[in-house]
């Protein structure tokens, strides 16, 4: 392929995944739907149902509303006993961090110069007493 070819194809690729992102950009904003349904009460614009459940945050709302598919089971209670005492404590033995050790790595490997540099530039960037000037 010639120079000017090559560079033809190069721009009409870049515009071709230019457009392909472009679609979001024109979607409605959740101020936009606000104000649509504020001015008189209902929605006038045509917004999709993805536009509409992101504004309205439906999903969560729809998902609490839901009831379960299945029955619960009612709870079994103990039949009472004379022994009233309270039951023992059991120790959980299952102990965890809340971070796994590739979450430390990485705050090292990435804290550990930080500090490195923040201390040699501490030192570097020190002043040194100012000696009096002696007039003699």
């Amino acid at each position: 392929m010639s120079g000017h070819r090559r560079r033809f194809v190069t721009v009409g690729v870049v515009a071709a995944l230019a457009l392909v992102g472009a679609g979001t950009a024109f979607a409605a904003t959740p101020q936009q739907i606000y104000r649509d349904l504020a001015d008189n009460g209902r929605l006038d614009g045509k917004y999709t149902r993805a536009e509409v459940e992101r504004a309205f945050n439906l999903r969560q709302v729809l998902r609490t509303d839901r009831r379960p598919a299945t029955p619960r089971k009612p709870i079994a209670v103990a039949p009472a006993t004379e022994d009233t005492s309270t039951p023992p404590v059991t120790r959980r033995t299952d102990r965890r961090v809340p971070f796994s050790v590739l979450d430390a790595a990485l705050l090292f490997a990435g804290g550990g110069p930080l500090l490195l540099i923040g201390a040699g530039l501490r030192r570097r960037m020190a002043v040194a007493p100012a000696e009096p000037m002696v007039s003699g």
